[in-house]
């Protein structure tokens, strides 16, 4: 595994987000603690839809037969591999995140399910050390939330320059809903049963509350959308799912 280089930390540019919300070294230790039970709380957290969202994620990527180059960024302990497995039967996948709780547990993955061919990189995704245009294929499953706005233009630039010229990408998050009696009932939800699922599956309440100001903060994802469309090479496609309560931004490199 490479080492990690720190992001530096960037000046929000939404004022009533506390500013150690994006701060590497704090999502960096948050998800560092949730590892152990992050599988089972992301279920609770998307209301049982996280493996329908991540398999609609895929489903935005050509599925083909032939050999592709998958990196797979704030991959976690790897919960979209099998789904990408399933599209594309003969991905070479790669997987990066800088959490070293959540590689150690993907690297079980790897070994357990996947051969241990899954290569796994120990490194923040804005400085990551990909080649450029080395990918065919960019995914990412449930990370954008944990970005402001400039980061999220470093990520959508990464995205540009690691992906050859053809190739798609797919990132999917959960959002606020549109409508109002929804929105209301999905942020209670998360802001009161997620704490209290994770007291009954023996994790730590305050670490899910944490994913509640995430989802607040990130709204209904339109400056992940506005990254990626600002981004020149880029064609740029948003669909929501479920009413609004998760958001796909995916498409190609010119």
């Amino acid at each position: 595994m490479t080492e990690i280089p720190d992001r530096p930390a960037v000046a929000l540019a939404s004022p009533e987000a506390a500013p150690a919300l994006y701060e590497a070294d704090d999502v960096r230790t948050l998800f560092d603690r949730m590892a152990t039970s992050y599988d089972r709380m992301n279920i609770a957290l998307s209301l049982g839809f996280a493996r329908l969202w991540r398999r609609q994620l895929l489903g935005l990527v050509g599925a083909t037969g032939s050999r592709r180059r998958v990196l797979d960024l704030m991959s976690g302990r790897g919960e979209t591999w099998s789904e990408i497995e399933r599209r594309l039967p003969q991905a070479e996948i790669t997987a990066v995140d800088f959490s070293a709780q959540m590689m150690a547990h993907a690297e079980t993955r790897s070994r357990a399910r996947f051969g241990g061919r899954v290569r796994l990189h120990q490194e923040d995704a804005l400085n990551g050390t990909a080649e450029r245009a080395s990918f065919d294929v960019v995914v990412s499953a449930y990370g954008l939330k944990t970005f402001d706005t400039p980061q999220l233009e470093r990520l959508a630039a990464e995205v540009a320059r690691v992906l050859r010229p053809g190739g798609s990408f797919a990132f999917i998050d959960v959002t606020e809903p549109t409508s109002r009696a929804l929105r209301v009932a999905y942020l209670s939800y998360l802001r009161w049963m997620v704490p209290l699922a994770a007291t009954l599956l023996h994790s730590d309440p305050t670490e899910y509350r944490m994913l509640h100001r995430y989802l607040a903060g990130f709204g209904d994802g339109a400056r992940a959308v506005e990254a990626f469309q600002s981004q020149p090479g880029l064609h740029v496609e948003v669909r929501r799912h479920f009413f609004g309560c998760a958001t796909s931004i995916s498409g190609r490199r010119s």
